[in-house]
């Protein structure tokens, strides 16, 4: 009996120990040869979003409706992370994405507005560490980047 209650006890403390041990970090997308760009953006991103591919140009519109202080660097990540997974897949050549949101204009009228506009050119996005993604400083490193004023610090 004592020995069942002991068992229990360190099968229940490796899984708190499982459990406690999750991160925020933008989680690993396992890719193979069936691998779309909609798995990898859907497993990233929890924004509603669409994808266009036309011999290598991949361009990805995300819709991000919860809009807060601090997005510029959750996008960012996010970005980053999927440009890193599409790194993976020999059919992408040149990849951009697009962060919509719903931004209040003078007249009190929200619109969906380009937010952020992150572009690669094949060259450029090859030349690119994306095994090491996390120090990667997509601003400077993108062919493209342009930011809407409501973004900028």
């Amino acid at each position: 009996m004592i020995l069942k209650k002991l068992i229990f006890l360190l099968v229940f403390a490796s899984l708190l120990v499982t459990a406690c041990g999750k991160s925020s970090e933008p989680k690993e997308v396992a890719v193979d040869q069936n691998t779309t760009v909609e798995d990898i953006v859907g497993a990233i991103v929890k924004n509603e979003f669409s994808v266009e591919e036309s011999k290598g140009v991949v361009t990805i519109s995300i819709q991000d409706t919860d809009v807060t202080e601090g997005s510029k660097s959750q996008m960012l990540k996010d970005s980053t992370k999927i440009f890193a997974e599409l790194s993976k897949l020999k059919s992408v050549k040149t990849p951009a994405i697009t962060w919509f949101a719903p931004l209040t204009g003078p007249d009190g009228d929200k619109t969906m507005t380009e937010l952020l506009n992150i572009y690669f050119s094949e060259e450029d996005f090859n030349e690119v560490d994306w095994a090491n993604y996390l120090q990667v400083d997509i601003e400077s490193a993108a062919t493209h980047y342009h930011e809407d004023e409501a973004l900028e610090d």
